[in-house]
């Protein structure tokens, strides 16, 4: 210590109160909290927070979501139909064509190269108000998605997706299995 600062410490103290003065006058004072309680580490917080926010941008998903199926059910128990007011539906055949691609068969005569194809070719089909007179089937005509047992799930959605934007209403599905085989 210089002269200076111990004369400046010992400046208007006598006995043990000059000593303590002497001691502590080359020492940093260490703060406390108010009131003698502790303070919050904010650091280890900000960590933490950090850490979480890097493990949900790493987990998260960032896909676009699988469309919601439309289902509309009836208030009511449901109205019988006579076998002969009932349209005739329209199948969509789809068989494995190999190793990831398919093959598209439209009412089990009409080929068609892809569902691009395979919407025009329903959209130009659709006879309904917006487009009167055009078309062969209103737009509430059966239309069943038939899927031979090996083909990608993929490609049944795409062929649900292209009958919605044709804008065909009444859409089911057969069972694998009884789609006829090429």
């Amino acid at each position: 210590m210089t002269e200076a600062s111990l004369a400046t410490a010992a400046a208007g103290y006598s006995g043990p109160d000059r000593r303590a003065a002497r001691r502590s006058a080359g020492r940093t004072r260490r703060r406390r909290g108010p009131a003698g309680g502790f303070e919050l580490g904010l650091t280890s917080m900000i960590d933490v927070i950090f850490q979480l926010l890097i493990y949900f941008v790493v987990t998260a998903n960032f896909m676009i979501g699988e469309g919601v199926l439309d289902a509309a059910l009836s208030a009511g128990p449901p109205q019988p139909v006579a076998p002969e007011d009932a349209e005739p539906p329209l199948f969509i055949d789809l068989a494995p064509d190999g190793s990831v691609g398919v093959a598209i068969l439209v009412d089990e005569s009409q080929p068609v190269d892809g569902f691009a194809e395979l919407h025009d070719y329903l959209w130009a089909s659709l006879d309904a108000d917006f487009k009167p007179g055009l078309g062969l089937f209103p737009p509430d005509t059966p239309v069943v998605i038939r899927p031979a047992g090996r083909v990608r799930w993929q490609h049944v959605v795409d062929a649900f997706n292209a009958v919605v934007r044709a804008r065909y209403t009444n859409v089911s599905f057969a069972r694998p299995d009884a789609a006829p085989q090429p």
